[in-house]
C-alpha cells in the first residue's frame, strides 16, 4: 500500500521531484560546450560561454559553442620577443 502510493506520487503530473530531474538535466546538458570549453582551457572560453548562454536556446547556437570548444585551442603560450619564430 505505501508502495503504491510512493509510486503514484513520483510519477504523477504533478510531482515536483521529476520535474525537478528534468530541469536538472537539461541545464547540464545546455552547458556542455562551456564545460567542454573550460576544461581544455580553449583560449576563447568566454566567447564560447557567451554564445552558449546568449544563442544556446537557438539549436545552431548550441551547436556553434560546440564546434568552437572542440576546434584547436591554440598555443599554450604566445612568443612576443620573436614573432616570427616557430615555437615548434
Amino acid at each position: 500500500m505505501v508502495h503504491e502510493w510512493i509510486r503514484s506520487w513520483y510519477w504523477s503530473d504533478s510531482s515536483p521531484a521529476l520535474a525537478f530531474f528534468l530541469t536538472v538535466v537539461f541545464w547540464g546538458a545546455y552547458f556542455i560546450p562551456s564545460v567542454i570549453a573550460f576544461w581544455r582551457n580553449h583560449r576563447s572560453k568566454g566567447g564560447i560561454v557567451a554564445l552558449n548562454f546568449l544563442l544556446g536556446w537557438t539549436g545552431l547556437g548550441w551547436i556553434g559553442a560546440l564546434v568552437w570548444s572542440l576546434a584547436y585551442p591554440g598555443p599554450d603560450y604566445i612568443n612576443t620577443t620573436n614573432p616570427h619564430k616557430n615555437p615548434a
